[in-house]
């Protein structure tokens, strides 16, 4: 049985696309499929910076989540 994996930002906590976004990102790490990782991460890019426009996440969270999930795609 595989432990699930705890990660720094819950997608739950977030708007309903930014979470869609997160857990696919997130499933595809945990499958290391590294081209659907990329593909991800430019949802989370955009999103990112609509949520921040928003202002449901400032622009430093904003900073931190992207260097985050780009941390995971490098890791």
């Amino acid at each position: 049985m595989m432990e699930k994996m705890t990660y720094k930002y819950n997608p739950s906590d977030y708007d309903e696309v930014l979470c869609k976004y997160m857990t696919a990102f997130y499933r595809a790490y945990e499958e290391k499929n590294r081209p659907f990782m990329i593909s991800e991460m430019e949802h989370l890019f955009s999103e990112t910076k609509y949520a921040m426009k928003e202002g449901d996440i400032s622009s430093g969270e904003r900073e931190e989540m992207l260097e985050y999930f780009g941390g995971l795609m490098d890791g």
